[in-house]
């Protein structure tokens, strides 16, 4: 039994793809009780993506973290990066113990400045084999209206891997499968904070040619990252994982960080944007840990534009200067 942990928007676009499987029944950890309720009675999330509809009778919802766990033998997890630590540890690590965790998580772990797969394996003992991720391309919305998706199901157990992958495939989600479930992994919460790159430059005014050289530049430094950090072979960066995600994130009007980006650029702050928008940007945790990371090693030169990200929104950086200087040294 598939266990969901998460009611946002990606976790409720993920229940939609896999209530597509005739018979397939679920169990849902869903804090809020106003919105369990609203889906138990009607089959709507009242908070995300409120036009798609569930089949209620297929799905069991429980605010109780421990119940849900304990009775599923595969976890997904589809919660906010920023919140994934809070959530877990509500538990202690030996409940865990046996589970198969599948990551859709598209970000770091906060406070602890580390990837999913890493806190899995470190905090909650998680052996790698019993460890997957799910990376994009994709937005929820898009999920929503059935439009093609494409997913790399990631892990070092190829017979996980593929099960999910089965789990995934529909008539408008398909799915492929990697190995590199730390370059994929890093990849992902690296996009969201050029993403935010993005958004500034939109938000300054700046137009489509811009855009298009940073996301070049941007797909340059995190290739640079990931042959330093993870090499391996076999990665090509022009895959959907790696450039897809990246362009869809920087790009796409869905995208949280790019409109955090341009709100930060129009004189906004970051805390003003979660308020009104209800959610949070990944990226705006993932630069912060990517900066204490290379300052730490002592080469912040090797990543000018996400440093130029961390300076506006952590040291107060005005957004125009810090992108006019990204433009002067781009090419």
């Amino acid at each position: 039994m598939i266990g969901v942990i998460g009611s946002g928007s990606w976790a409720t676009a993920l229940i939609k793809i896999l209530l597509e499987k005739e018979g397939r029944e679920l169990h849902w950890w869903v804090r809020n009780e106003a919105a369990r309720q609203a889906i138990t009675s009607d089959g709507h999330n009242p908070r995300h993506l409120t036009s798609v509809a569930l089949d209620h009778n297929r799905l069991h919802l429980s605010g109780d973290l421990h119940t849900v766990v304990e009775r599923c033998d595969e976890l997904l997890l589809a919660v906010p990066s920023a919140y994934l630590g809070a959530t877990l540890s509500q538990l202690p690590p030996a409940t865990y113990q046996g589970k198969r965790f599948v990551s859709a998580v598209k970000g770091s772990v906060p406070e602890r400045g580390s990837s999913v797969s890493h806190y899995l394996e470190h905090e909650l003992g998680i052996p790698q084999v019993n460890i997957c991720m799910v990376s994009g391309p994709s937005h929820a919305e898009e999920v929503a209206e059935e439009l093609p998706t494409f997913l790399t199901v990631a892990s070092t157990s190829e017979v996980l891997a593929h099960e999910v992958a089965g789990w995934l495939n529909c008539s408008y989600c398909h799915t492929s499968l990697s190995q590199d479930i730390e370059g994929i992994e890093y990849c992902v919460l690296a996009k969201n904070i050029y993403a935010i790159a993005a958004g500034l430059c939109r938000g300054l005014g700046y137009g489509d040619n811009l855009c298009a050289v940073l996301t070049c530049a941007a797909m340059k430094e995190l290739g640079r990252q990931l042959e330093h950090r993870f090499a391996l072979t076999s990665r090509r960066l022009a895959d959907s994982c790696y450039l897809g995600d990246l362009m869809v994130t920087c790009w796409s009007p869905h995208s949280r960080n790019r409109a955090l980006g341009m709100a930060v650029a129009r004189g906004e702050k970051p805390e003003q944007v979660f308020a009104h928008c209800g959610s949070v940007a990944e990226g705006y945790y993932s630069v912060k840990n990517m900066h204490a990371l290379f300052a730490s090693q002592g080469v912040l030169d090797e990543i000018p534009i996400a440093e130029a990200v961390y300076r506006i929104l952590y040291e107060g950086a005005e957004p125009k200067n810090e992108i006019n200087m990204l433009i002067d040294n781009m090419l």
